[in-house]
């Protein structure tokens, strides 16, 4: 059973709120006009960066004349579900919390990267990589990191795991995070997690020269099994918005996906490859 996620909740609500607000043919700005509310209060809502409250969710429907009862039920459920905790904000130091979010209960994944993706890493590879990107980092803030990047890996393995489609730069499995001993014990573990039926991991080869992705970040398509919610995309780095929602956004990395797969060396050569470096270490 896949993770109920309260913010896949809060983003499902956004998107019914604005669905019933345009069906009456009200524009945002008048609609936060009449609610005495800021418009930023109303578009952080509908796209799903803040929680609505009960009182909130009862001021828009009332707003927007929706008198089903089993429709305002409905969206109660989702807005109760939507202000729960997920297990990963028990923990203070968890920088990306909404990311975490979309992913527990995503159904899909493809994701292009630079380094080893989070959901392949060793804790040393993990540790390494930590210590190396984050200034001022703490051992307590070290260890809350290495938990909730392991616990987060049980979705490659729960019942109806996630399906994962990884895209790697050859620089990923080369580059040395963290001394040689740690970097084999990395490269198996990418051999192990490509032995799941619900992965397929391939990387692009130094040889293939200049690719979409050499002046593109890493990036990640989540897919979901709910027919509310939307595929979205997560840019890493993106100093805007990390989770751009224009229309065509998520298409446009979606083809941008097929062009880096175009790139890659196959499936049995990629692990050939990672083996070849894992035996040279």
């Amino acid at each position: 059973m896949k993770t109920s996620s309260p913010v896949v909740r809060r983003r499902r609500l956004g998107l019914e709120l604005r669905a019933i607000r345009e069906s009456v043919g009200l524009k945002g700005e008048e609609a936060a006009k009449r609610l005495t509310w800021s418009n930023s209060k109303l578009s952080r809502i509908e796209t799903g960066r803040t929680t609505p409250t009960a009182a909130d969710v009862t001021k828009l429907l009332d707003l927007y004349d929706v008198t089903d009862t089993a429709r305002r039920e409905e969206l109660a459920v989702l807005t109760r579900e939507a202000r729960k905790k997920g297990w990963w904000q028990l923990y203070s130091e968890v920088p990306y919390s909404t990311y975490i979010g979309l992913e527990a209960e995503a159904a899909q994944m493809h994701t292009y990267q630079h380094v080893i993706p989070g959901l392949f890493q060793t804790e040393h590879y993990a540790e390494a990589i930590n210590r190396a990107t984050t200034i001022g980092l703490t051992e307590e803030m070290l260890e809350q990191r290495l938990e909730v990047r392991l616990t987060r890996q049980r979705i490659l393995t729960r019942p109806a795991p996630l399906e994962v489609r990884a895209v790697l730069d050859e620089a990923a499995i080369r580059r040395e995070v963290g001394g040689r001993d740690v970097m084999r014990e990395q490269l198996r573990r990418l051999l192990d997690v490509a032995d799941l039926e619900n992965v397929i991991m391939q990387v692009i080869p130094f040889s293939a020269g200049a690719h979409f992705g050499t002046l593109v970040g890493p990036f990640v398509i989540l897919s979901y099994s709910h027919p509310s919610d939307p595929d979205i995309v997560y840019v890493e780095g993106n100093t805007g918005d990390p989770y751009p929602d224009r229309t065509g956004e998520v298409e446009h990395y979606r083809v941008m996906f097929d062009h880096l797969r175009a790139a890659t060396l196959s499936v049995a050569k990629t692990q050939d490859l990672i083996r070849k470096l894992s035996r040279e270490l």
